[in-house]
């Protein structure tokens, strides 16, 4: 590693690396002392020493990606395609000519209501011009404007 690269960052890093590692071994410390206790009651001597003495070693943290495993695909099964039988279509059409037909039926069979009996009906106004209005409106502008270049003069 070159020294160059090191910055006080990971210099903080590294020693608060150093510092849970002596406490992890501290606890490890601990929890022998409490092993070696509570196994002295009936256990020989022998074993008690093996367990409390620093030649046993710790396995190995394992390696990251010790062999490449590639992922496993799973395939879902297909689903199977929904077919509607001939018979089914023509239940569903035959429910909808019939539907249809009922609708055109009560468009038929609705009566117009006369009025009551003292009010006139009201007659719906056509909109647009007829040609005798049109023709009103012509003479009507063509008077305008010949009055108009009557005061010109």
């Amino acid at each position: 590693m070159d020294i160059s690269l090191i910055n006080s960052q990971s210099l903080f890093h590294l020693l608060s690396l150093t510092e849970k590692k002596e406490e992890l071994l501290q606890i490890v410390g601990q929890i022998d002392a409490e092993i070696i206790r509570t196994l002295k009651g009936g256990i020989s001597l022998e074993v008690v020493e093996i367990a409390s003495s620093s030649v046993i070693t710790r396995p190995a943290p394992a390696a990251k990606n010790p062999v490449a495993v590639t992922p496993v695909k799973t395939v879902k099964p297909a689903k199977a395609k929904r077919t509607m039988s001939a018979e089914g279509r023509a239940r569903i059409s035959a429910a909808t000519k019939a539907r249809w037909a009922a609708r055109r039926a009560d468009k038929a069979a609705k009566v117009v209501v006369a009025p009551k009996a003292g009010k006139p009906a009201k007659v719906k106004k056509k909109s647009g011009l007829t040609p005798e209005g049109r023709a009103k409106l012509a003479a009507n502008m063509k008077a305008r404007w010949a009055a108009r270049r009557a005061a010109k003069a």
